[in-house]
């Protein structure tokens, strides 16, 4: 309990014995001018709770990890009282900005608002309630300390951060130990399947210049893709293997090389499948035009690896579904002797694998059996091994991801 409030209730309480004992004009003098003492700030702090309002906004569009968001809140007296004290503490979760939430003080007079913008970086995907604020309410005696939760329903969602890829050999239906085809390989350049504004990462060489002249903005060209090129990204999610993720930096990680992947095929009109497991469902994202990147983005923003089945148990379930022929991607933190023996029997049956394998050097999490990865090199299957502060383009544009 707040000091001067148990200062003033003993003060009153020997005034109230004084005045029942004694009696007289001074007793009674001080025992009422105690309890408006205690009374008022009471009662004026209690109408605070009543006549306080207030609301947080952000503004509308998409949000990526690494972005900018500004957060505006607002207090609203909505009285003709004064409150000389007031306490403002934003709900903002920590996970969001990665910083503690500051309290901060400020005064309302007759009918006045008061403004607050917050301006945090989006530190990582997700989904998010991004909550009210707390108001706490103090007298100018300081003998009380009332709280109210302005609520708010607004949510966020925090896309997963794209590293765009200019380049990246994958194989277009061709059997297990030959050589990987280059990006031209996968695409049909004798039927432009449309037309569309340059973008960052196209080639100058797929420029269509009788178009670019005609609108004086660069026009690219896009190729029908060969029907041989399909990818299927297989997306670890087994629980033990991100046992001592910190902070989920490995989790992640795994989640922009995913995105990263999912962009430049879709960029390229090449058709990808994403499996994975979460919250013990079993997902599959198909796609093959740009347009149907929000889809994946939207879905691997909620990612968590949570799941209970390995790669090669999820890859099982999805057999069915997979392409003849397809080239197959393995995200994984963990390229121990299981999942090295998954990626060869996917090179046996021809499924073109490639491993990207995820580590996080500054805490020592992550495995990666190097032994193992010069065997699945020796044996034509690529392998990228990214950590957690490394750039993804600068490994994944690495020929043959012979690292």
């Amino acid at each position: 309990m707040n000091r001067n409030l148990i200062v003033a209730l003993i003060l009153l309480l020997f005034s109230l014995v004084f005045v029942l004992l004694v009696g007289g004009k001074i007793p009674y003098l001080i025992f009422h001018a105690l309890s408006l003492y205690l009374l008022l700030p009471l009662i004026h702090s209690l109408l605070g709770l009543y006549v306080l309002s207030g609301s947080v906004s952000i503004p509308s569009g998409e949000f990526y990890a690494g972005d900018t968001v500004e957060i505006k809140y607002l207090v609203k007296n909505n009285s003709y009282l004064l409150f000389p004290f007031l306490i403002f503490t934003p709900d903002l979760s920590y996970e969001i900005g990665r910083r503690k939430a500051e309290d901060l003080l400020f005064s309302l007079k007759s009918h006045e608002s008061y403004t607050k913008t917050e301006k945090p970086t989006l530190k990582r995907r997700g989904y998010y309630d991004m909550g009210g604020f707390h108001l706490t309410i103090n007298d100018v005696f300081g003998l009380y300390s009332l709280k109210k939760h302005i609520k708010s329903d607004i949510s966020i969602l925090i896309l997963p951060e794209i590293s765009k890829i200019n380049s990246f050999q994958i194989p277009a239906g061709l059997q297990s130990g030959e050589l990987l085809v280059s990006q031209s390989a996968y695409r049909d350049k004798s039927r432009i399947s449309a037309l569309r504004e340059y973008r960052d990462g196209d080639s100058i060489r797929a420029i269509h210049w009788k178009a670019t002249s005609k609108k004086e903005v660069p026009v690219i060209k896009e190729f029908e893709a060969r029907s041989d090129t399909y990818v299927e990204v297989f997306l670890d999610s087994f629980s033990p293997h991100y046992r001592n993720d910190i902070n989920r930096r490995i989790e992640d990680k795994a989640v922009e090389v995913a995105v990263s992947i999912i962009h430049y095929c879709l960029s390229n009109n090449i058709s990808i499948a994403v499996n994975y497991e979460n919250d013990n469902k079993h997902y599959r994202l198909e796609g093959r035009d740009y347009e149907d990147l929000k889809t994946y983005l939207e879905s691997l923003a909620r990612y968590s690896a949570a799941g209970s089945l390995n790669l090669e148990e999820l890859i099982h379930n999805q057999s069915p579904k997979i392409q003849k022929g397809s080239s197959t991607i393995l995200i994984t933190p963990s390229l121990d002797s299981t999942n090295g023996s998954t990626a060869m029997n996917l090179a046996y049956r021809g499924m073109n694998p490639i491993v990207v394998a995820i580590s996080d050097k500054r805490w020592n999490t992550g495995t990666i059996d190097g032994y193992l990865t010069g065997k699945l090199q020796e044996d034509n299957i690529p392998v990228f091994r990214i950590d957690c502060s490394q750039g993804i383009s600068d490994i994944l544009e690495v020929s043959h991801g012979w690292l």
